[in-house]
C-alpha cells in the first residue's frame, strides 16, 4: 500500500543508501535512507549481506550505495511504506518494489539491462542544471537519477566525462548538457524502468529527450 504523496526540493547532491531484500522469488523490496539519514560511512561499512539476511530471514540481500541524487526535487512521490525500520543500525523505509526475471536473477545484476520498479515517483530536473543521458540502440532515453561511489570515487564534477570512461554496449551513447527548461521524470502508471551502467550509476527511462 502506497503512503501519502509528498513534494520536496533541494535534493540534488543528497547522499543515501539502499538495501534490497527478497519479498518473493522474483520481487524485491527496496529500502532507502532518504529522508532519515545520509548513510554515514561508520554505519554503512559495518553492514554485510550476511548480517542483514540473519535479521530479516531474506534469502537475497543486495547493498546499494552510497549514492547521490541528481534530481533537484520530487513531486507527487510516495514511499511504499512510511513506517521506519532499522536495518544494520540504519533507519530506512520501503521505497519501491523491484521485479526481476528468473534469467536476471541467475545472471546477476548485469549493466545496461532494463528492470521495472513499482514506485510512485516524479523527479524534477531544473533549468540551468546539467543532466546525463544514456541513449539506447532503439532510441530510448535514460536520464541519470543518481550516481554511485561504490565502484569508483566519482564526484558530480566528473560525470560529464563518463563518455570516455564507461564500457558502453554496441549502439549505446552517453550524452550530457545543460537544461534549457524544467523537466519531469515520472514513473508511468507507478512503474519506473531503470538501468545501471558499469559503474553502478542509475538511470530511468524517460518519455522524451531532455536535451533534444
Amino acid at each position: 500500500m502506497v503512503s501519502q504523496s509528498m513534494d520536496k526540493d533541494n535534493l540534488r547532491g543528497l547522499r543515501y543508501c539502499e538495501i534490497i531484500l527478497a519479498k518473493t522469488r522474483l520481487t524485491f523490496s527496496v529500502y532507502t535512507t532518504i529522508g532519515l539519514n545520509d548513510c554515514p560511512d561508520a554505519a554503512w561499512e559495518k553492514i554485510t549481506t550476511t548480517s542483514i539476511k540473519q535479521v530479516t530471514g531474506s534469502y537475497f540481500v543486495h547493498l546499494n550505495g552510497p549514492r547521490f541524487f541528481l534530481m533537484n526535487g520530487v513531486r507527487h512521490t510516495a514511499f511504499v511504506d512510511r513506517n521506519i525500520v532499522t536495518l544494520g543500525g540504519l533507519e530506512m523505509r520501503e521505497a519501491g518494489v523491484l521485479h526481476l526475471s528468473l534469467i536476471d536473477l541467475m545472471r546477476g545484476a548485469a549493466p545496461y539491462r532494463e528492470h521495472a520498479v513499482d514506485r510512485q515517483t516524479t523527479w524534477v530536473y531544473k533549468v540551468g542544471y546539467p543532466v546525463y543521458e544514456l541513449l539506447g540502440p532503439q532510441g530510448q532515453v535514460f536520464v541519470m537519477q543518481s550516481y554511485s561511489i561504490e565502484k569508483s570515487p566519482l564526484t558530480e564534477a566528473q560525470l560529464a566525462g563518463l563518455g570516455d570512461v564507461l564500457t558502453l554496449p554496441h549502439g549505446w551513447h552517453f550524452r550530457t548538457g545543460v537544461l534549457k527548461k524544467d523537466h519531469y521524470l515520472t514513473a508511468i502508471d507507478n512503474k519506473a524502468v531503470v538501468i545501471q551502467d558499469n559503474l553502478l550509476n542509475t538511470y530511468q527511462l524517460a518519455t522524451n529527450d531532455f536535451l533534444g
